[in-house]
């Protein structure tokens, strides 16, 4: 999933064991939904008491949450760890959904999880080729796990479900499923960019991942240009029949429909707490420790993706270029601990430590420190106060599917008190042309964007963040489920008749 819903999570109640066999049904609903995901909306705590699960459902996963206590269904996911509970109420104090647990041993973890997801999909999905690490074993237990998915899903779902397949850890799921049950409708979510064709074809599974994905009766992607992506690499890697114009693909006597639906956020959530009294006076007590100066905002997972290291040259060359802005400038820069297991990012952690240091050692006097780094995990409600704080949000992935993070900071400030500078390789970009898009790569054009966004006149900055709202309030999480889901089922029921039809002639 996006950024933003991995970095700030928040608990809202406690998991309970639940013995039943058969998915839940809600009355009154035209269908009931099963929900697949890498991982579950939980963690898993173990103490003296034992072990018990405790949720830590939000962002996207509270959408999901929510879809599942309307219509009933089923979440299936990996726990994150082993457990011995396989089945979970939720929520526990009036059940409408079970949380199915789908268990990985040490090896698939290391091989699915760690391996092929993390070290192979997961940066050639972000363009990343020269450190991608394909191996045959990997891919082997990723299609197990996949099959281990599929085979749940199969098993759980009623005749009147929808399956809603997250992200590219279950992209072969789809056609799967399809083999046992070919009369669900089957949605795919693609949360994470899908590169140029050209890039894609390193894979060596390439057809085998793109047939796979096509079981789907819906694919949705972030933007257009992931989606064109994609529909190059059905046409040109399988030979697929794509109609550009309808956005459809006819591979194995089949019509799948793709299309983009960019993920929203929660707006009224954020605009909410960003105007409460306690969350506005976190936000002032943490603008004096920091001296009142103005403040330069950067939230990640430690991530190669992110373009951590671009930003903090970025800034140093502001620094260079704005001797005025010594002792008066301050980059907060968040880093959210991720993957930790994977060399790549504990290089990664080790270059960031390092020029940070170097740049606190070069610039800091009377007092005040250029750069605050803080890594660690953030709670939403801890997070809100430096969104609300900030004046200025450097956000500069190198590659993002979308970057929840730029929607987030936006929804909180409604008095027009900020400005967000943003890569133009995010997926949000697309979206949000009203911020200051930067080249990531370009440490002086980043250098510039800050410039600009502090010294902007208030009234650009009010039209600027006046427009980036209104989009989003017209587009957030809710109406990206509700228009997915709508898709599907009209894709679906359309597929049917054409097929009712041709059984007819």
């Amino acid at each position: 999933m996006s950024s933003g819903s991995k970095i700030a999570r928040s608990a809202r109640y406690k998991g309970a064991l639940y013995d039943a066999t058969r998915m839940r049904r809600r009355p009154g609903h035209p269908y009931n939904l099963v929900v697949m995901s890498n991982r579950a909306p939980i963690r898993i705590v173990r103490d003296l008491a034992g072990e018990r699960i405790e949720p830590t459902v939000g962002g996207v996963g509270g959408t999901f949450e929510h879809l599942l206590e309307e219509h009933g269904g089923t979440w299936i996911a990996w726990p994150g760890g082993r457990t011995m509970q396989k089945r979970v109420a939720m929520p526990p104090h009036s059940p409408k959904f079970d949380l199915v647990f789908v268990d990985l041993n040490e090896r698939e973890v290391s091989q699915f999880y760690y391996g092929m997801c993390n070290q192979g999909l997961w940066p050639l999905m972000h363009y990343m080729t020269p450190i991608c690490h394909f191996n045959r074993a990997q891919w082997n237990t990723y299609q197990r796990v996949n099959m281990n998915f599929a085979s749940i899903a199969a098993t759980e779902a009623s005749a009147n479900s929808i399956v809603w397949v997250q992200d590219f850890h279950l992209a072969i799921t789809p056609m799967m499923i399809r083999a046992r049950r070919p009369e669900l409708p089957i949605g795919l979510f693609w949360h994470v960019p899908f590169p140029p064709e050209e890039i894609f074809r390193v894979f060596p599974w390439r057809r085998e991942l793109l047939a796979g994905m096509l079981g789907s009766d819906l694919i949705g992607f972030h933007t257009r240009s992931y989606l064109n992506h994609f529909e190059s690499a059905c046409e040109r890697i399988l030979g697929a029949k794509v109609d550009r114009d309808r956005h459809e693909v006819l591979f194995g006597g089949r019509t799948v429909k793709v299309g983009a639906f960019p993920l929203g956020i929660s707006y009224q959530y954020y605009e909410g707490l960003a105007t409460n009294p306690r969350v506005r006076d976190r936000a002032m007590r943490l603008r004096r420790s920091l001296g009142d100066n103005k403040i330069v905002l950067g939230v990640d997972r430690l991530d190669y993706t992110k373009g951590l290291v671009q930003r903090i040259l970025g800034f140093e060359r502001f620094l260079e270029r704005n001797p005025g802005a010594h002792r008066n400038v301050t980059l907060v820069l968040i880093a959210v601990p991720s993957r930790t297991k994977i060399r790549d990012y504990s290089d990664l952690k080790r270059q960031v430590d390092e020029q940070v240091g170097r740049i606190i050692g070069r610039f800091s006097s009377d007092g005040w420190v250029p750069i605050r780094y803080l890594y660690t995990q953030f709670e939403t409600e801890d997070l809100v106060p430096y969104y609300v704080a900030s004046d200025v949000a450097l956000l500069t992935p190198l590659r993002d599917g979308m970057n929840l993070v730029a929607k987030e900071y936006v929804a909180c400030h409604p008095g027009n008190e900020g400005m967000l500078v943003l890569s133009e390789f995010a997926g949000a970009a697309e979206e949000m042309t009203e911020a200051l898009l930067v080249n990531p790569y370009d440490v002086d054009q980043i250098a510039t964007r800050i410039e600009e966004a502090l010294e902007m006149p208030a009234e650009e900055r009010g039209a600027r963040m006046t427009a980036l709202r209104e989009n989003l309030r017209a587009n957030d999480l809710e109406q990206w489920s509700s228009n997915f889901l709508s898709t599907l089922s009209g894709s679906r029921a359309l597929e049917q008749s054409a097929a009712a039809e041709a059984g007819a002639d």
